[in-house]
């Protein structure tokens, strides 16, 4: 058997420009609103599926990591997100933020069991599963992009809360679907029990974990806080899942200690003081390696065809009619000027690629066909929202 064999400098230079490259659309993003995500698959899809520059030993060995590489990605980004929610009294809308993520998960879920199954011969879970996946609307570039703008405090809440609330409940019914797909039956009240047991593990292993950290913070000065920050974040994350927990849970919750410390902390009668800016120039350098090398990553094991283009397609005018009545329906008169932003925050990302990557790792016909159509309906979305936003941006008053 013939062994490729890649030198050391090769990987080096590989890196070194992969990291360029991230620097590269990031600049591109920031003059153009076209999101960094496209650049980076497209770059991955130019060294694979139609460069063929990777051989496929290598492809495989890259697959075969996506469970721990998408794990890690997951932690780091809700880490980010969670920690930008802050309650803000009477401008606080984020109830209604969580109503519409939760509602960015159910209406795919349901709306896309049945299209599937009708069109295309489908069976309803796989399309509920496709729903799931689908449902999130990534914060990498949604938070980046309302920062941006200036927005009044409660639409900052609101779209905040939105954009990491979906991503939580898309891993939730994700999570509970592959229960169901991995042979296990259940009967209602057993999916439901198991259902309240996993969510409150989480939500205990996250409350616990973040009293924790504010205590220790009282006698523990770390130069290093981020690291010791997202460290606790992974231990956590791998700890709730061997305890069958909800992990992504119990990673918000911390996130939301972590970025509210001082409230919480007064609350709690327990004073925390930690060095929030070299946190936050930590945590975006952190972020910026991981999704750089992850999205590149999702370009290297897609598949270019016209026909999950097809699919993507028709799935995508279908996230579209569903985004469009949400934003009508929650946001009123007094918001109306910011419908069109709202409209234009759909496009899907981290969440959908991570939970399309592991079940493309799992392996099988449904499973592959997913990520695929994942895959495209992400860079559908991203440029939808890329031209929508640099059209409805300059409106916003600052």
């Amino acid at each position: 058997m013939f062994i490729f064999m890649i030198s050391t400098n090769i990987i080096l230079v590989a890196i070194a420009f992969i990291l360029i490259l991230g620097y590269i659309s990031r600049a591109i993003f920031k003059l153009t609103k076209i999101p960094e995500i496209l650049i980076l698959m497209f770059f991955g899809v130019l060294l694979v599926p139609l460069g063929h520059l990777l051989p496929q030993a290598y492809t495989n060995t890259l697959t075969s990591l996506a469970p721990l590489f998408g794990s890690i990605a997951l932690v780091v980004i809700l880490l980010g997100g969670s920690k930008n929610i802050h309650p803000r009294g009477k401008y606080n809308k984020s109830a209604i933020g969580m109503l519409l993520g939760l509602l960015d998960i159910i209406l795919p879920m349901i709306v896309l069991a049945y299209f599937m199954n009708y069109f295309y011969g489908w069976q309803l879970i796989y399309g509920a599963l496709l729903g799931a996946i689908l449902g999130e609307t990534t914060t990498i570039v949604v938070i980046d992009i309302i920062k941006r703008l200036k927005l009044p405090l409660g639409i900052y809440d609101m779209l905040t809360m939105e954009a990491t609330t979906n991503s939580i409940f898309s891993i939730i019914a994700f999570s509970i679907i592959l229960v169901i797909l991995t042979g296990n039956t259940l009967t209602f009240t057993a999916l439901t029990s198991y259902t309240v047991d996993y969510i409150s593990v989480g939500i205990a292993f996250g409350i616990l974990t973040g009293i924790l950290w504010l205590f220790l913070l009282r006698f523990v000065k770390s130069t290093k806080e981020y690291l010791a920050i997202l460290s606790i974040a992974l231990l956590l994350y791998g700890i709730t899942t061997l305890f069958n927990g909800a992990a992504i849970i119990a990673v918000f919750i911390f996130g939301l200690f972590v970025g509210n410390h001082k409230t919480i902390g007064r609350l709690l009668r327990i004073p925390s003081d930690i060095n929030e800016t070299e946190i936050n120039i930590s945590e975006k350098d952190t972020e910026f390696l991981i999704r750089t090398f992850f999205f590149v990553f999702i370009g290297i094991i897609a598949v270019i065809s016209l026909v999950y283009f097809e699919f993507a397609v028709v799935i995508t005018l279908v996230l579209m009619l569903i985004r469009y009545l949400e934003v009508k329906i929650f946001l009123r008169k007094d918001d109306r000027e910011y419908r069109k932003l709202a409209f234009s925050l759909l496009p899907r990302g981290t969440t959908a690629a991570i939970l399309a990557t592991l079940l493309y790792a799992m392996g099988g016909i449904y499973f592959n066909n997913i990520f695929y159509i994942t895959f495209m309906v992400i860079l559908l979305t991203n440029i939808i929202a890329a031209i929508s936003l640099a059209i409805v941006s300059p409106k916003i008053k600052k």
